[in-house]
């Protein structure tokens, strides 16, 4: 039983480590896009479900003792591809759309191995099943095993692998694990034996099963009550979907409000990969509160989502909310999964299928569909449906009931109604800001409201389903915004919309990414982080470099357009064309730009590399602004590439304003490594100004002289507390980055109790 445990758990380990791996080293290729991480989920969901679906389908035709033979064949396959051959994920062009192009390269690349490594759960517990082992009588013990495994990858590579390790030496000990792995199997077939005489996965048969007993006929009408209907597999197949819909719509808010990094990929799906654990145990824990209150708890989670883009609560505060919101609804979804388990082992590897399909569909919803007809996060509200259409209904007693029967019952709906109406469409028209006592009364109604409303299932969904059609018309109230337009796509949501000082603004998610005035006497000034007074637009005034030809990887609004002159071209690189249509269509920098401006559409690092040696004078990384950090676009190796299309005496100008990441060591060590000058230069705000961090790396003293004398930068160091290693492309952590400083301030300006 402990080898079928580790086999087990060290399967499900290496599983999640592969996924993060390669998910982290598919980021840059993608931009940065939040959605690389929903992206590969699906993939790996597919995979998944192949896994199961074949081992379900050759364990029922075969037996567990013949398929054990060929899952040990199984096991020699992958090594003919990786992790015996080398795992490459270089840099190239796609023709594909994002989701079908990364679906593609993992399949060519990691899917043999991630195919075998699927189906181990299913081999082990069946093996249990089938042996004589005295744990066989319960072999869904094992598959918390491998949720716990899940969980230990998920927890411990942001923390360590991706802290101390290069992605080389990542995956050379994964490829010592796996093997590991293959001689555990071959150690595991020698010494556990299967029972021959016992009928394939019926646990009804099994030594020590009380057939004569009460509580063994209380289990067999229990299993006749979840005979293999239609209903009971679509149960199953909503409920896998509903976590995975969830989890993956919370880690598209939380990677979009902070940063695509494995760190955040890990806490939604750790939180999720938890309530399997506490569920599917041998002695499973879900506290029945959860389950009885679970209407009220979807309709706070539900108002949540409009809460968070008010953003007048501290991000970390607004993460701690979503995630234990979440802990809630997946503890609910797996309780009713281990609930419903057929009683028969022969129904074992079919219960799995179900679930596995249902995540499938569920990432298929969340990552690719969802992102094309909405321009909302609305994934995360469709999630609380798929959950409201499975809470249960009738009298037993696991959700709060009303004994309400004919018009006094529809009264207090329609009660409950207008109070939820209130709740979400009135109370944003009179709270801009936090205010305690509005606070709790909001969420005292949508409780209550959603309390009453779980008296009636359908009802209940409706009103859901309702919410989420007035989406697109409550975010503007709870924005106090007017959108003149709103976009989504693969790597983000776009609006643009005009405040009430004259200003138009093209945000993208929670980051402004250009502004300008309304109004065509001023529509050629230059604002927001690159006005004259800023770092970048003070030194392309002053011309220190001299320069005749500016690159910008990055377009936003364009703003930079503006210094262009006729003997000064300006290229820009961008990586989506959305991004351009915008900027041209709503704003008029690039039309009035005085001087040559042209937009090079695809991703920078590899546009760049089709450019002439020498071509720019000054090259502004500007590709992020915002809280992304596209790493193959800030570390030692483009660095070299950016030196290579400088002119001798030119330099390159990094902006790394950010919220919540420090890049200033990452850059001070890059200098240090390509034996540049680094110079940094913080402007505050001024009105048309906004704060602005930039950075300049260059190779030339006499210029890196006077921007420290005539222009007021400082110079960039190594501080003694920055030591580590210099990012590359093979290496990148944002831990050591992380701005506390920035996230504690949130909290120190919050005052919760005062206001």
């Amino acid at each position: 039983m402990v080898l079928l445990v580790i086999l087990t758990f060290l399967s499900a380990f290496l599983l999640f480590q592969i996924e993060l791996i390669t998910a982290k080293l598919f980021l840059p290729n993608y931009g940065g896009s939040y959605l690389v991480w929903g992206a590969c989920i699906v993939f790996f969901q597919a995979i998944l479900l192949a896994g199961y679906v074949f081992a379900h389908a050759f364990l029922q035709r075969l037996g567990t003792t013949l398929y054990l033979k060929i899952h040990l064949g199984l096991l020699f396959i992958p090594i003919l591809f990786f992790p015996l051959r080398e795992l490459h994920l270089s840099f190239g062009p796609y023709n594909l759309p994002l989701v079908l192009d990364i679906f593609w390269r993992l399949t060519v690349s990691i899917g043999p191995v991630f195919f075998v490594l699927s189906t181990m759960s299913l081999v082990t517990q069946s093996w249990l099943s089938a042996s004589f082992l005295k744990e066989r009588n319960n072999p869904y013990g094992l598959y918390a095993v491998s949720n716990l495994g899940s969980f230990t990858a998920l927890l411990t590579y942001p923390f360590v692998f991706e802290q101390f390790l290069t992605n080389t030496e990542q995956l050379q000990i994964w490829r010592i694990l796996y093997g590991v792995l293959v001689l555990g199997n071959l150690l595991a077939w020698g010494m556990i034996k299967i029972d021959k005489g016992r009928p394939f996965h019926d646990s009804r048969h099994s030594e020590g099963v009380r057939s004569t007993t009460e509580e063994s006929k209380d289990d067999l009408r229990s299993f006749a009550s979840l005979r293999m209907t239609k209903s009971v597999l679509w149960r199953w197949l909503c409920l896998g979907a509903a976590g995975v819909v969830m989890f993956l719509s919370v880690t598209n808010i939380i990677t979009y409000e902070v940063a695509p990094v494995p760190l955040l990929w890990v806490i939604p799906l750790g939180v999720y990969l938890m309530a399997f654990v506490l569920n599917f145990k041998k002695n499973p824990w879900c506290p029945s509160w959860m389950v009885r209150y679970i209407g009220p708890i979807i309709g706070l989670q539900a108002m949540m989502y409009f809460l968070a883009q008010k953003h007048f609560l501290p991000v970390l505060l607004v993460i701690a909310f979503l995630c234990c919101f979440l802990f809630f609804i997946c503890m609910f979804t797996q309780h009713q999964l281990i609930r419903s388990k057929p009683s028969s082992d022969a129904q074992m590897t079919l219960f799995y299928v179900m679930i596995s399909l249902g995540g499938f569909l569920g990432g298929i919803l969340t990552s690719w569909i969802i992102p094309l007809i909405s321009n909302t996060l609305i994934e995360y509200l469709v999630g609380l449906l798929l959950a409201a259409f499975m809470m249960p209904q009738g009298s037993n007693g696991e959700v709060y009931q009303f004994k309400m029967t004919g018009r006094f019952h529809y009264m207090v709906q329609c009660v409950c109604v207008v109070l939820a109406a209130s709740a979400f469409c009135v109370w944003p028209y009179f709270i801009h800001g936090y205010h305690l006592w509005s606070f709790v009364l909001l969420w005292a109604v949508v409780w209550f409201s959603f309390l009453g409303l779980a008296s009636d299932k359908r009802f209940f969904a409706a009103v859901l389903a309702g919410i989420i059609l007035a989406t697109p018309l409550l975010e503007p109230i709870w924005r106090n915004t007017h959108f003149i337009i709103k976009k989504r796509n693969y790597y983000g949501v776009y609006e643009v919309y005009d405040n009430k000082e004259g200003i138009r603004v093209l945000v993208h998610g929670t980051t402004l990414h250009g502004i300008e005035f309304t109004d065509a006497a001023r529509r050629r000034v230059p604002l927001g982080y690159y006005s004259p007074a800023s770092a970048i637009g003070s030194l392309l005034i002053a011309d220190i470099f001299q320069a005749q030809r500016v690159g910008v990887v990055g377009l936003g609004a364009g703003t930079l357009s503006m210094y262009a002159t006729p003997s000064c071209p300006i290229d820009y690189y961008e990586l989506d064309g959305d991004v351009k249509d915008l900027a041209s269509r709503y704003f008029w920098y690039l039309a009035e730009a005085p001087g040559e401006v042209n937009v090079i559409l695809g991703d920078a690092r590899l546009s760049l590399n089709k450019a002439p040696e020498g071509a720019y004078d000054l090259l502004v990384i500007d590709a992020f602004s915002g809280d992304a950090i596209p790493t193959h676009l800030v570390n030692k190796d483009v660095l070299k590439e950016y030196r290579h299309k400088l002119s001798t005496r030119g330099a390159v100008v990094f902006h790394i304003t950010n919220r919540y990441l420090n890049l200033e060591p990452v850059l001070a060590k890059m200098a240090d490594d390509a034996n540049a000058y680094a110079a940094i230069k913080d402007v505050g705000d001024d009105g048309i100004n906004m704060r602005s961090i930039w950075c300049i790396l260059t190779w030339d003293q006499e210029r890196f002289l006077k921007l420290i004398t005539q222009e007021s930068w400082l110079p960039l160091e190594i501080r003694p507390q920055d030591q580590g290693r210099l990012w590359s492309d093979d290496f990148s952590t944002i831990l050591p980055i992380i701005n506390m400083g920035e996230l504690a301030e949130s909290f120190k300006t919050f005052k919760p109790f005062t206001r």
